[in-house]
């Protein structure tokens, strides 16, 4: 898990002024840098899952490369729990739409 200071900083916001209304109006804004500090927490989890996949998991066709499917696992991969709920992703929610809070 990253270090204290990026862990929540709710007086802190992490939209640019005027992305809450882009957002609105396209449906759709790119905040970059905001879990950087957590790939390799991500990238902890999704390796954990590939290694042990869930009920839910499925190998996909393609014609090239790996398309690995499955939902459900936060409970499950510690590192995905953590990202939940200690990275910046409630906050970010919440700012993008507009509310006190996001569950």
């Amino acid at each position: 898990m990253p270090d204290a200071p990026f862990f929540l900083a709710k007086n802190i916001p992490l939209l640019e002024p005027g992305q809450h209304q882009s957002f609105l109006r396209d449906g759709a804004i790119v905040v970059r840098g905001v879990f950087k500090n957590w790939l390799p927490t991500i990238s902890k989890g999704i390796e954990h899952n590939m290694a042990d996949p869930g009920p839910y998991a499925s190998e996909n066709a393609v014609t090239q490369g790996r398309f690995f499917d499955d939902y459900c696992n936060w409970q499950r991969i510690s590192e995905f729990e953590q990202v939940i709920r200690h990275s910046p992703a409630a906050q970010l929610a919440a700012e993008t739409m507009g509310s006190p809070s996001a569950q």
